[in-house]
């Protein structure tokens, strides 16, 4: 019986709070200790039930082991259902998300190690657990091949991952609970196009808006860094507010992406993939479409507080709003014209501050055309660019208003309109980080 014991299977769960010292930064000491000690009673108790144990505690991370890699997975599953409620109470104002690896290991590989070994014990099957924990999407669970062959009908709530661990694809949670604070943002939006979006731990303008030295000036920092394309090609959906986008809305970013250095880490993902969300954490983020017609840009339209479209009632319209130390001017239909205009957005990430969200829209095509030119000059000569459409007026832009413009003569900027494309723009917008707007439309 001894020998058989000690020859047994564990499941082994190494579980980590994602971005935990950002959570932590600007908040007082007594909330920072009450939110963690109640969030590792929450894991303690939960994985408890499963009969998990801790092995080992790192920071606000942990490594616990199961009696079988069936009880990891099954605790897991049921600390992120208990997360929801804990962060309907979280003090930190700031969600606290988790990333979980799961894999197997024998339990006479690590039963005699003693406590203060373990933070430097050798072990594959501890790398591969904590290799999948940090590659494991925000929120999510990923389990290995050996776990995922051993869990039964649960393989139907894993995918696999467009990340490879050890060139290997490991499976990720398809599902997740959607947290007290993004159903204000998921609002209007359909349950399977909610759980499209990856979790968003930095919810707020506050938390996002760039500093001095992140402005549209400095672009070419942007694509020099790991880079995901998020476009929006989603499919109508007959109980959602999103409807299929133009293919000319990538046209003008595919010409960018040309005339820049090649990066090799350039990935371009649709908003309707479910693995697009793997690499969010990971990459600067270009978006590309109104939320109109791209998923991520609908749920993240009021948080780009400068600059955004119109939603109310879980919809999207076809007006920009935008928002400077003067107040707010609306642009587009029954607005400021022209109607063919769109917007360009410099921020951190709100999926990772260490990265950089840049976001590219227009009310039409023809606008997310002559926004996308305003960026391909930005590219390549962002200083001329400046002169000659702000004139000394903004050297620091984060955001701008652009307008699709045709020169004065027979043909109309109707004709356009599925015909040819927009070769000029005028800047009719533009706030720095400080909030001082320049208002260039009344030149127009």
């Amino acid at each position: 019986m001894n020998e058989g014991r000690k020859t047994s299977v564990n499941g082994i769960v190494d579980i980590d709070v994602y971005r935990s010292t950002t959570l932590k930064n600007g908040k007082s000491q007594s909330i920072i200790s009450k939110t963690f000690n109640r969030y590792h009673s929450l894991v303690d108790n939960t994985f408890g039930m499963f009969n998990g144990v801790s092995w080992h505690q790192m920071g606000d991370g942990g490594i616990y082991t199961f009696p079988t890699p069936v009880d990891a997975v099954d605790a897991s599953l049921r600390l992120l259902d208990k997360l929801f409620e804990f962060n309907t109470k979280n003090k930190l104002c700031i969600p606290l998300f988790t990333r979980i690896g799961i894999h197997q290991i024998k339990e006479k590989d690590i039963e005699s190690v003693q406590k203060d070994k373990r933070g430097i014990y050798a072990n594959t099957a501890l790398d591969i657990a904590g290799k999948l924990q940090k590659n494991c999407p925000i929120g999510k669970i990923a389990v290995s091949s050996a776990v995922y062959n051993k869990i039964g009908i649960k393989r139907n709530l894993f995918r696999p991952s467009l990340v490879e661990l050890r060139g290997r694809n490991f499976f990720v949670l398809i599902d997740r609970p959607i947290m007290p604070h993004e159903r204000e943002l998921c609002f209007g939006l359909p349950d399977e196009q909610q759980k499209l979006i990856p979790p968003i731990p930095f919810p707020t303008w506050e938390n996002i808006a760039p500093n001095e030295n992140m402005n549209l000036i400095k672009l070419g920092d942007f694509f020099e860094k790991p880079v995901l394309v998020v476009l929006g090609e989603t499919l109508s959906h007959p109980k959602s507010p999103i409807s299929s986008a133009a293919t000319s809305d990538a046209v003008g970013m595919m010409e960018v992406m040309a005339a820049i250095a090649a990066n090799r880490q350039l990935r371009v993902g649709i908003d309707a993939w479910e693995d697009t969300a793997d690499l969010v954490s990971d990459h600067n983020i270009l978006i590309i479409g109104s939320g109109i017609v791209n998923v991520y840009a609908f749920v993240l339209n009021d948080i780009l507080c400068p600059i955004h479209f119109v939603k109310t009632k879980g919809r999207i319209f076809d007006q920009i709003v935008a928002t400077s130390n003067k107040g707010q001017l609306h642009f587009g239909h029954h607005s400021i014209p022209p109607r063919d205009c769109g917007l360009v957005l410099i921020s951190k990430s709100p999926f990772n501050l260490e990265n950089t969200l840049f976001w590219v829209a227009g009310i039409t095509g023809i606008g997310t055309q002559a926004a996308a030119k305003f960026v391909w000059d930005l590219t390549q000569d962002s200083k001329q660019t400046l002169r000659k459409n702000f004139k000394g007026s903004l050297s620091d832009p984060i955001a701008c208003v652009v307008g699709a413009h045709v020169p004065k003569g027979v043909w109309e900027i109707s004709n356009y309109n599925k015909r040819w494309r927009i070769s000029d723009y005028r800047i009719l917008w533009a706030v720095d980080h400080s909030g001082n707007s320049v208002d260039l439309w009344e030149e127009q």
